[in-house]
């Protein structure tokens, strides 16, 4: 079902429940207030009969007849009828009857005739009379009518309040309907936008852009941004790891087919099959780091993270290096803020995984120097982050592709022949903001590069 239709079926359906409420709310108060006003007449009329009343039992006067099928019986306080306006009746008062109404004094009641489609009211009471009984006994009025006029009343206002109701609810209906076109018109002006085929330079035009269907469209764009974005960067990533790929293997090829048809002696074969290891080596350090990326997209709320002292994290790493390059001049340095805490700097994060993203900086820092000194420095900055800065005197960034080169495969413009594949960098950056943290390459101005880590303080 459209939203369209769903709005009107609320909408008719909410104002034609409150209509029918309002509807019985109205018909049984008037119902209640006919009965109530219908009781007040026939006890006035039954009171008024004690004033006819003589000693011996006898009535005299009139008794006026104003209400339609008035019938009035009196009895006397030995129980005999002395009088009755009319001879017959079709409510006969039996002796249990009077019996009840003696001992309650007033009773109303209503009952249902042959001839008419409503009941029939009546009520009965009795009174001392004008010279009371010494034993005690009263004299017995009975009064029943049939309250035509009201009745009429009644019926006239169920019909009135149906044919209401039913016209009432068939223009809610035409006022939801035309209600639902105009508040779903922004809705369907962005519908009319879209195009038949997929276009990535698509954007959708809102009326208002500060309603809550142009917010809707803005957050529509910015999905469709990011989706070219993402679709970009999955191009690049393809052609950029076909071009990495086939590179290997075709040098291995060539090594190999080479050392078959030309080479004939023992040396010369390990010559070339030396070429063709070193080849799969750079292959299979590729096809690590592309694993890595795909693991770390596809456990981003599984790692395990433990507190770590980022100070010991620092110093592991730079051993490390240490060890990978033991010819590189590496400077250590940790600030004073850092060196005068009471207690370890902590930060939650997996080990492997930030030993893994540091390393990675440390080791392009010393690739990229070409074994000039490299600076490994950590502080607090005002809003309690760990700030891990590497400098380097390299070849520096092209201003434009600090950006850039952290997507996959993507390496800088001016590495020339400097051995990479593009995927250090990309790794670092995943790593770092699995653990909530911002990573930042930027140009130093005395040349080299400055690789900048923030991490949250565990506390």
């Amino acid at each position: 079902m459209k939203i369209k239709h769903k709005i009107i079926l609320w909408f008719s359906s909410l104002v034609a429940g409150s209509l029918l409420l309002f509807s019985v709310y109205v018909y049984f108060t008037y119902s209640s207030l006919r009965q109530r006003a219908m009781d007040g007449w026939l006890e006035r009329k039954a009171r008024v009969t004690e004033q006819l009343i003589t000693k011996d039992d006898a009535v005299v006067g009139k008794i006026t007849t104003s209400l339609p099928e008035q019938v009035v019986f009196i009895y006397s306080p030995k129980d005999s009828l002395i009088f009755a306006s009319e001879v017959t009746n079709d409510f006969l008062a039996s002796q249990a009857f009077r019996k009840r109404v003696r001992d309650e004094r007033l009773v109303r009641f209503s009952y249902q005739s042959p001839h008419h489609k409503y009941p029939k009211d009546g009520l009965a009471l009795t009174y001392p009379g004008p010279w009371p009984s010494p034993s005690g006994q009263e004299y017995l009025v009975l009064v029943t009518a049939y309250d035509e006029d009201g009745y009429n009343r009644q019926s006239n206002l169920m019909d009135l309040l149906i044919l209401g109701d039913i016209f009432a609810i068939v223009l809610v209906g035409l006022l939801g309907y035309f209600f639902s076109r105009q508040a779903l018109k922004p809705l369907h002006r962005l519908i009319d936008q879209l195009p038949q085929e997929g276009s990535l330079g698509f954007r959708l035009q809102p009326e208002n852009p500060n309603d809550e269907v142009g917010v809707l469209a803005s957050a529509f764009n910015e999905l469709l941004q990011r989706q070219e974005k993402l679709v970009d960067n999955q191009r690049a990533f393809i052609a950029q790891a076909s071009h990495e790929l086939r590179t290997p293997l075709t040098t291995i090829k060539g090594w190999l087919e080479t050392s078959l048809t030309y080479d004939s002696n023992v040396q010369e074969l390990k010559k070339g099959m030396s070429q063709a290891v070193r080849e799969l080596d750079k292959l299979t350090a590729l096809s690590n780091g592309l694993l890595q990326l795909a693991q770390l997209d596809n456990v981003q709320v599984k790692i395990d993270k433990q507190p770590l002292d980022v100070v010991e994290l620092v110093l592991e790493v730079a051993d490390l290096l240490g060890q990978q390059k033991p010819g590189q001049t590496l400077s250590v340095n940790v600030s004073q803020d850092v060196l005068v805490q009471a207690t370890p700097l902590l930060i939650l994060g997996n080990p492997y995984l930030l030993r893994t993203a540091l390393y990675n900086l440390l080791d392009n820092a010393v690739k990229y120097s070409q074994g000039q000194p490299v600076s490994f420095s950590l502080e607090i900055t005002q809003d309690q982050q760990a700030h891990i800065r590497i400098l380097d005197q390299g070849i520096g960034l092209t201003p434009g592709e600090e950006e850039r080169i952290l997507q996959p495969l993507v390496r800088g413009s001016n590495v020339q022949r400097i051995e990479g594949f593009g995927v250090g960098l990309t790794l670092t950056h995943r790593i770092v903001l699995l653990h909530q943290g911002q990573l930042t390459l930027s140009p130093r101005e005395s040349g080299g590069t400055c690789a900048a880590v923030r991490l949250p303080l565990y506390t």
